[in-house]
């Protein structure tokens, strides 16, 4: 009896492309967060696909699987940042203003303390990092620019969503960039001498600025439906 000249092989089952899928999507996962922590610890200048996937605890053939070059993992490193550090302001803000009651002066300064615990995270170290480098890097620039103006869109729209009672006054967007200036210097003041103690008194006028304005647009908004 003639034998065939190829085996059939058995297809893989519903449930090992599911496993398949998740562990390619861990993998995945594990080379951005090692990343992300190369790029805090060493620099964008230092870090190599070599080292990201050292730390990830993934072969080379792992890496380059998933990532065939070193442009190629940064950009996918930039996108992650840019979803999860809107994910994280999100979480952050979430609970402070809601519309069933008032928005207090104590309110505000809740919000001032997480806008500093924000640009303290992790995410926020990294991207910053990449920030710096793409000032002198224009494949890097090309690459973040339109990331970044997303980013600006996104990032303001999210303020109104989780700042209810701020949304429809006009104060809203320069109040949104002062917090975000300010807080973006402090974070990259860091080798200034006492900077916690500093940072806590910036975050105490800050706060009552914030509470003027928002009383005074407020006020004024009342008064413009009123008439």
């Amino acid at each position: 009896m003639a034998q065939t000249s190829s085996k059939s092989r058995k297809k893989p089952t519903r449930r090992e492309d599911g496993w398949q899928a998740e562990k390619s999507a861990m993998t995945r996962r594990a080379i951005l967060d090692a990343a992300v922590n190369c790029f805090i610890e060493l620099g964008y200048a230092n870090t190599t696909t070599a080292l990201i996937a050292n730390h990830a605890g993934v072969s080379r053939g792992a890496m380059m699987h998933h990532f065939p070059s070193r442009m190629s993992v940064i950009k996918a490193v930039i996108q992650h940042l840019h979803e999860l550090r809107l994910d994280e302001y999100r979480e952050l803000m979430s609970d402070i203003d809601t519309p069933e009651r008032q928005l207090t002066q104590e309110d505000i300064r809740n919000s001032v303390e997480k806008a500093w615990s924000y640009v303290n995270m992790p995410s926020f170290i990294a991207y910053q990092e990449l920030l710096g480098a793409s000032r002198t890097d224009p494949e890097l620039r090309s690459v973040m620019t339109p990331v970044e103006k997303d980013f600006e869109k996104q990032f303001l729209s999210l303020a109104k969503a989780v700042f209810p009672h701020w949304q429809t006054l006009p104060a809203l967007e320069p109040a949104h960039d002062l917090v975000q200036f300010l807080m973006k210097g402090m974070a990259l003041s860091h080798m200034s001498s006492r900077r916690n103690a500093r940072a806590q008194k910036v975050m105490d006028y800050l706060a009552h600025i914030l509470t003027e304005i928002y009383e005074e647009a407020n006020l004024a908004d009342t008064s413009q439906k009123a008439s």
